[in-house]
């Protein structure tokens, strides 16, 4: 077989295979290049998701005549300095978006340099670049971009429908707009404006929130902790939800290592560890995190979408990453997501409650105003509450607002007419118990409903954890040891090399075979547990988040499993003290505002929404 010389042209096709993967990639490659030039305003107009037009217009320093005809061609830049090749302080640097995007497209560059009284164009088509000549523009650099693909048509067949295509768009610009809060951005698609965010001004912090404001909304950044931790070596800042904020998808998490925007496992990992005491393994929290580092301890060159690192220190890195959103956390730690009670209080004023309210007036017709509506209702509360307290039983005549006998519910007579002393704390006094699960408390402001499982899940998660750092968790001996095969004999290995940190946990184990593991002991607060489910849980564990597992990563996950066992069940009556004593015991423990898996332990009213609902206010 001959061995041949490829031409540039076919070169520029095969390189441009691994830049440009779909309309999203043109986006932001020459978005990138629009921030490097220090533009503060950027436009982006896009036709069927991409695939037959993407204009880009910017303000930024522009390009003399001489460095459009240079800046088309393969690997060249203005943004590496070559005695330092690790020293990358810009988005660009490999010197190869223009020239793979003229490659397989019609392109058209029109640029006029900052100072210059003259703009000039060039176009590259399919990779055949044409002279620069006059032309007429403003400051900056408009890069139009038609009939992607047009010279690979293969590859057109891997693009997904528009719709999925408009998506990636989207949220590529979505992702620089994060990170440049200075920059407006526009992206219209088939003449309608679908995306815009303003030019934030001021310290970089003010900027930040404002922007986030703008793409992810008040409801995210009210309900976020703060992350600021710094040394010598590392920056991490931006904002976390709580754990209550959550969704059971990853694509609210935007992680930038020095402004750039990444798609990095170690990060996706950190987060995940840092949350794994607070969230459900199938629920992901909100977040928007800025990483600093030397550019010496990171390499950015590992793909040519530079969307992946490479780290100096991983483990450093990611220590550092989920100590900084633990202590954010942490600070925040008795707060439950406002959106919680917002989406209660909104189900009020569905179609339901619209029937139940038209359904009163129908039982009251000679009430034809509001006035007299209003006192229709407070008269039929006022009787039924008079004739509870004669009669001390959860039992409703027959009225409005029912014709059955309600659910069985408890609201003593001594927690009605007691003296209000808990009133003023933070989670109130306890009023009822209703289906015997939910705890009704009343503040100076406002009502809460309490998951009493799910409150008391959290109080005895945390208590075995600090009997685990107390070293008081008592083994006991198993009477037949348990030999259980895992799939993969270095899963075995890896669970194995964890021997003596589960051993300080009550859990002991042997290596057994390749593929097996033989358990001796547990703890003796599991009681009867299955160990198989609990090993083969811990493997998988330990295989995806990887044998440098900390002890206390390790130690939240394994706790997780059995805490629920000990907690108080929904269907158990509570008198008024326990009620009370469980509201307290909340108080005073750190993430109780959600249970281990990241639910809401409590939801809370506040009496101007509930007086809302009824036209009080």
């Amino acid at each position: 077989m001959l061995i041949k010389f490829l031409s540039n042209t076919t070169i520029s096709r095969i390189a441009a295979g691994e830049v440009i993967e779909r309309p999203a990639s043109v986006i932001k490659e020459l978005v990138e290049n629009s921030i490097d030039a220090g533009s503060d305003n950027i436009d982006i107009t896009i036709e069927n998701a991409g695939k037959n037009l993407i204009i880009i217009a910017d303000n930024g320093c522009g390009m003399s005549p001489q460095d459009l005809e240079i800046a088309v061609q393969r690997h060249t830049t203005s943004k590496l300095d070559e005695s330092d090749l690790l020293n990358i302080h810009t988005f660009g640097f490999r010197g190869e978006a223009l020239p793979s995007i003229g490659s397989i497209s019609r392109m058209t560059i029109t640029s006029k340099a900052a100072g210059s009284d003259k703009a000039y164009q060039i176009q590259v088509i399919g990779g055949e670049v044409q002279g620069s000549k006059p032309a007429v523009h403003n400051d900056g650099t408009t890069i139009e971009i038609r009939d992607l693909f047009f010279a690979t048509p293969a590859r057109l067949k891997f693009l997904r429908s528009d719709k999925t295509e408009l998506a990636a768009c989207v949220e590529v610009v979505k992702k620089i707009a994060l990170s440049h809060p200075g920059v407006s951005f526009t992206l219209q698609h088939n003449g309608k404006n679908i995306f815009k965010v303003r030019k934030q001004d001021g310290a970089r912090e003010n900027q930040l929130k404002g922007r986030i404001v703008e793409i992810l909304g008040e409801d995210f950044i009210n309900n976020a902790a703060l992350i600021d931790l710094n040394n010598s070596d590392l920056i991490v800042k931006g904002y976390t939800s709580i754990p209550t904020l959550n969704k059971a998808t990853k694509d609210e998490q935007f992680l930038f290592i020095n402004n750039r925007p990444v798609k990095d496992s170690l990060l996706y990992v950190s987060l995940r560890v840092a949350y794994q005491d607070y969230l459900a393994r199938d629920r992901h929290p909100y977040s928007v995190i800025f990483l600093e580092i030397s550019p010496h301890f990171v390499d950015v060159n590992v793909h040519p979408a530079k969307s992946e690192v490479r780290f100096h220190d991983p483990n450093m890195v990611r220590n550092f990453i989920i100590h900084a959103i633990k202590n954010a956390l942490s600070e925040n730690s008795q707060k439950v997501s406002s959106t919680i009670g917002a989406t209660a209080l909104g189900f009020f004023n569905s179609n339901n409650s619209n029937r139940t309210f038209n359904s009163l007036q129908q039982a009251a017709p000679s009430h034809n105003n509001y006035g007299n509506y209003k006192n229709f209702a407070e008269n039929a509360y006022v009787s039924n509450f008079s004739f509870l307290k004669q009669n001390k039983e959860p039992i409703f005549q027959d009225n409005i607002f029912s014709n059955k006998i309600a659910p069985s519910t408890k609201i003593e007579e001594e927690i009605i007419l007691s003296s209000n002393e808990n009133i003023n704390f933070r989670l109130g006094a306890a009023k009822a118990q209703f289906h015997s699960t939910y705890i009704i408390s009343q503040t100076n402001d406002s009502i809460i409903i309490i998951d009493q499982h799910a409150a008391h899940e959290r109080l005895g998660y945390e208590k075995i954890k600090e009997n685990i750092k107390r070293n008081s968790l008592i083994k006991q001996r198993l009477l037949i040891p348990e030999i259980i095969e895992l799939s993969t004999d270095h899963k075995a290995e890896l669970l194995y090399i964890k021997s003596a940190e589960l051993s300080e946990m009550g859990l002991t184990i042997e290596k057994f075979g390749e593929k097996s593991i033989i358990v001796s002991e547990t703890p003796s607060l599991l009681g009867d547990i299955n160990v198989k489910d609990l090993i083969l849980d811990l493997a998988d564990y330990i295989s995806e988040i990887g044998e440098d597992i900390k002890l206390t990563e390790l130690i939240e996950h394994v706790t997780e499993t059995y805490a629920c066992h000990y907690s108080v069940r929904a269907g158990r009556v509570l008198n008024t003290h326990e009620m009370n004593e469980l509201l307290r015991q909340m108080e005073q423990t750190s993430f109780s505002g959600q249970c281990n898996h990241g639910r809401p332990t409590y939801i809370e009213l506040k009496l101007k929404d509930i007086e809302k609902l009824f036209g009080r206010i």
